[in-house]
């Protein structure tokens, strides 16, 4: 191709324009003596230009390339030929095969402005440090994509072996239908999430839909985003109400849905719903959706139309064995359709539970594997126990008896509270109380009659507020001694760094105090928790507090509270006056309570599954996640590459101090990010910062504005073409080479996770300026050191120097990076087929010892192996980057 500035222009003929690449293909219309004029068909723009100064650059196809016609159809380029100035494309249409032939003027004007070849051709670049910033996202998302923890990485919790376990487990297999019952206090909200991030991340679930008690929405909602960094919806009858006038299927406005369990009663939004085609149902507390019910039809509908369910629930036998049933039955109808045999088949299984002991006593896991297979609901249930899982600390009650010389109810806490206080410097207290009134009337108490420092937590203040007060509290410098919250602070918090928990008053309800009380003992507590429980004599939290003593409420999670309190509501509610003195019947209750505790204990105890709990939870399967995990997370590089993007964006951070920084927006950003607020963030790279400062977001690769910075720089054209200088006196002045970067990946559903065979591959050839292959002999990076930047008007002007022969170097490059591409295709291929053949012969052989095994789990595996060899057989190859090196060593 000659040169551009002595060039014949032609009508007919096809330009790209250097300064409003934005236009695309322009096509010239007129070119007579020194005007030309160029039609831009795209925009409907006409542009006229000097045609010895024009900003023109000619666009040209070459053989194998991709073109578009008019109409909207592809064809690859076999042969060009010139004739009177316009070119002719002679090529093969993609979509029927036949033989095309067509002139430049029939290409579609939406050419691909991004691509770099087209960026050359216009004499787009960007600077060397962006280019470098491009080739590190590259790097960084094959790694990601290739990690077995992919979605675990980012969650802010303790990375406990028996949540990652399950999670690891269930999130990767076909439309997973179980049901977590781990005891109260192991974390199954964190067992969901880890599940529902995995598959989100990994693309085998796209749309999930959450069904929580209503209490608990905000809570769920909270969880969700603090972390898992997930946005959610809640949609409830206002909002359905309201979305209703724009969608015939509410749920079809949204993705990710939070919808409060007494939705389910309306049947018109229960249809939408199991009609909403969402691939993932989580319902937390299934045990309350009792079984024969209007509200239990409703949701075995849902849970028919849904692909895969987790049910949650902490006591699954709390409505007898046949509840137990009926909810295994929402999971596997054709499984478990004869309570009968189930009874039958749970007595026999339980015989297998001493060998399976010693098997998992000596380590011997194959044979063990092949025990737990037969068990029934092996892969349907999974529950841990405290007692299995260990690391729980004690707890001790100190109930105070109050003087009624004291004064009133609340002088007399308050003055006590005072005292407690002073006593245990500098030790951290949480006060829970029932409402806000108290709280406020606490505070000023406190602070403005005694000098003590406390921070507020209510459902008055704003999310704002309530973050600044639990960091108030939280920091070890600068804190104060207690938090005073209402009954807010018993949902979504959790304080594993405070000892010492104040009940001002008692809630009514066994499930609330064990909330209250869970906020601090849970895994992760390092100390005994020490409840302290503050009442008047004769009052009703001193009969309140008789009664959660009779059920050992104060003593252990109390898994028997809620059917207590269904059972005794009634014959309790004379004494919440504090006016009842019949001692007698008082004490009578108390008995009844305490026996029907320990019998519903026992129930509980007797329905504890040994075989259960090995199949829950595998220590040594556990340990070797966690250790990929540690590997994986990689958190200093992590933070030197966001802080080089947002750098290079135009975003703001300012180091607040070793482990945390304030990360906020600019006038000058390149592009919006995801869940940044216009004041700004404090952001951490690290985990235990992040659970000790609640208030600071947790930033990983699975975090959403680290997959936004990366899909940026690998799909986006940041970073895709550059000139730069070189220094080298070894070469010769004006010496040049071409770094070409190539993509290599699948296109296949995303459902099918192509990336665990084939990630996203990059390819690397470097080419002199006479077209010589020099890949093996200078590595990536090794002349980095030696470049330096150039500025844009030096680059265009080079850029148009040296077009012609770079486009023909890509040219004939492209054999070489298919080859490339041939021995990744062939790797991830024998992988595929060892891995499959692996899968499916196991899958097989557990379906004969294990008819929970579902035959559509062995079809998928033959449906993905098939699906895959397909999109293996025809990998994208794209370029993705050209950098052009100059040697200039003066």
């Amino acid at each position: 191709m000659a040169n551009d500035s002595v060039h014949t222009y032609v009508a007919g003929q096809r330009w790209l324009s250097e300064t409003e690449l934005e236009q695309g293909l322009g096509l010239l219309t007129q070119a007579e003596g020194r005007t030309l004029t160029v039609l831009f068909p795209a925009t409907d723009e006409v542009r006229h230009y000097a045609s010895q100064q024009a900003p023109l650059a000619r666009y040209r196809l070459l053989p194998d390339d991709r073109g578009q016609h008019a109409e909207g159809w592809f064809f690859r380029v076999t042969e060009v030929e010139d004739k009177a100035g316009v070119l002719h494309y002679t090529g093969h249409r993609e979509d029927t095969n036949e033989t095309v032939s067509l002139p430049e003027t029939q290409l579609a004007a939406q050419v691909a402005t991004q691509h770099p070849l087209t960026r050359v051709l216009a004499g787009k670049t960007d600077r060397l440090d962006m280019y470098r910033l491009r080739q590190q996202a590259q790097r960084h998302l094959q790694r990601w994509q290739q990690s077995s923890v992919t979605g675990l990485l980012g969650a802010r919790a303790q990375l406990l072996p028996h949540q990652l376990y399950i999670a690891h487990t269930l999130a990767d297999r076909y439309q997973p239908r179980v049901l977590l019952a781990d005891e109260v206090g192991l974390g199954k909200t964190i067992e969901a999430g880890l599940i529902l991030q995995r598959r989100l991340l990994s693309g085998r679930s796209q749309r999930a839909a959450i069904v929580v008690p209503d209490s608990l929405c905000h809570q769920w909602l909270i969880e969700l985003k603090r972390r898992f960094a997930l946005a959610f919806s809640l949609f409830d009858q206002e909002r359905c109400e309201q979305t209703a006038i724009d969608f015939d299927n509410v749920f079809s406005a949204e993705q990710l849905v939070v919808v409060p369990q007494s939705l389910l009663q309306s049947e018109r939004w229960q249809t939408q719903l199991s009609e909403a085609a969402f691939d993932l149902l989580i319902v937390d507390e299934a045990h309350r959706i009792a079984p024969k019910t209007a509200h239990f039809a409703q949701l075995q509908q849902l849970c028919a139309a849904i692909p895969s369910v987790l049910l949650l629930t902490a006591t699954p036998q709390q409505a007898g064995l046949d509840g137990h049933f009926a909810r295994l039955q929402l999971l596997d109808p054709d499984r478990f359709h004869s309570f009968e045999a189930f009874v039958e088949e749970q007595q026999s299984y339980r015989q297998l539970t001493p060998l399976a002991e010693v098997l998992a006593r000596v380590g011997a896991d194959k044979l063990l594997d092949r025990l737990l297979d037969h068990y029934g609901t092996g892969r349907l249930m999974y529950r841990n126990s405290r007692a299995h899982v260990g690391g729980f600390p004690e707890r001790q009650c100190h109930p105070v008896e109050l003087d009624e010389a004291a004064g009133d109810d609340f002088s007399a806490k308050a003055t006590w509270l005072k005292d407690l206080l002073r006593q245990h410097k500098p030790e951290k207290f949480i006060l829970i109380c029932r409402s806000a009134a108290t709280v406020q009337k606490l505070y000023d108490f406190l602070r403005v009659q005694h000098g003590v420092h406390a921070a507020v937590f209510h459902e008055g203040m704003s999310l704002l507020e309530r973050d600044r007060a639990a960091e108030f509290f939280a920091s070890p410098e600068d804190g104060c001694p207690v938090l005073l919250c209402s009954e807010i602070g018993s949902e979504g918090r959790n304080f594993q760094f405070a000892h010492h928990l104040v009940l001002f008053d008692l809630p009514e309800h066994p499930d609330l105090l064990e909330q209250r009380i869970g906020r601090l003992d849970r895994l992760g507590q390092t100390d005994t928790v020490h409840i302290h429980v503050p009442f008047m004599p004769e009052s009703r939290d001193a009969y309140l507090f008789e009664w959660y003593q009779a059920m050992q409420a104060f003593a252990a999670p109390n898994a028997v509270g809620a059917t207590l309190y269904d059972e005794f509501s009634e014959q309790l509610q004379p004494y919440f006056t504090g006016q009842f003195h019949d001692e007698f019947g008082f004490a009578e209750l108390i008995e009844t309570t305490a026996e029907r505790a320990e019998q519903l204990r026992e129930q509980i105890r007797a329905g504890r599954d040994r075989l259960q709990e090995l199949n829950a939870y595998r220590p040594q399967r556990a340990n070797a996640i966690l250790e990929a995990i540690e590997k994986d997370e990689r958190s200093a590089e992590l933070a030197a590459f966001m802080q080089d993007f947002w750098a290079r964006f135009g975003l703001d951070y300012d180091e607040l101090n070793a482990e945390s920084g304030w990360l906020r927006p600019t006038e000058h950003m390149r592009t919006q990010l995801p869940g940044l607020p216009d004041e700004g963030l404090t952001v951490t790279f690290s985990r235990d910062y992040a659970l000790a400062n609640e208030q600071v977001e947790f930033l990983s690769w699975d975090h959403p504005q680290v997959q936004h910075a990366l899909e940026l720089l690998t799909t986006d054209s940041y970073g895709s073409t550059c000139v730069a200088l070189m220094q080298n006196r070894a070469l010769p002045a004006g010496a040049w080479f071409v770094e070409l970067g190539y993509s290599s990946r699948l296109t296949a559903p995303a459902a099918l996770v192509a990336h665990e065979f084939y990630p996203q591959q990059g390819i690397r050839l470097l080419l002199d300026s006479k077209g010589r292959d020099l890949t093996a002999r200078v590595q990536a990076g090794a002349f980095d050191k030696q470049l330096s930047f150039i500025d844009k008007k030096q680059a265009r002007a080079m850029l148009q120097e040296l077009r012609q022969t770079i486009q023909q170097h890509i040219q004939s490059a492209w054999r070489a990076a298919e080859v490339q591409q041939q021995t990744f295709i062939d790797d991830a291929k024998q992988r595929l087929e060892q891995e499959m053949a692996s899968a499916q012969q196991r899958l097989l052989e557990l379906q004969q010892r294990n008819p929970a095994v579902r035959q559509s789990e062995v079809d998928a595996l033959t449906e993905r192996q098939q699906q895959l060899s397909l999109a293996l057989s025809k990998p994208m190859l794209q370029l993705d980057s050209v950098r052009i090196v100059v040697n200039s060593p003066k």
